[in-house]
């Protein structure tokens, strides 16, 4: 599976937002709709932080 964490940085808070994130498309100046596995959607306004492919995790950092 390819499918990874999302997680929002805010200061030195770091909370996931959403689980099996299959794509990120970019919808606006810094904001992204995640797409999740089973069809869920959610818009999130940050910029990306760390992209880690192989541990399965991404970082948005909070606007």
């Amino acid at each position: 599976m390819c499918e990874s964490n999302v997680y929002l940085r805010k200061d030195d808070d770091e909370k996931l937002i959403m689980e099996n994130v299959a794509a990120i498309t970019p919808i606006g100046e810094d904001t992204f709709l995640l797409k999740g596995l089973l069809g869920e959607n959610m818009e999130v306004k940050a910029i990306i932080e760390d992209i880690n492919l192989m541990g399965h995790k991404i970082i948005l950092k909070s606007l």
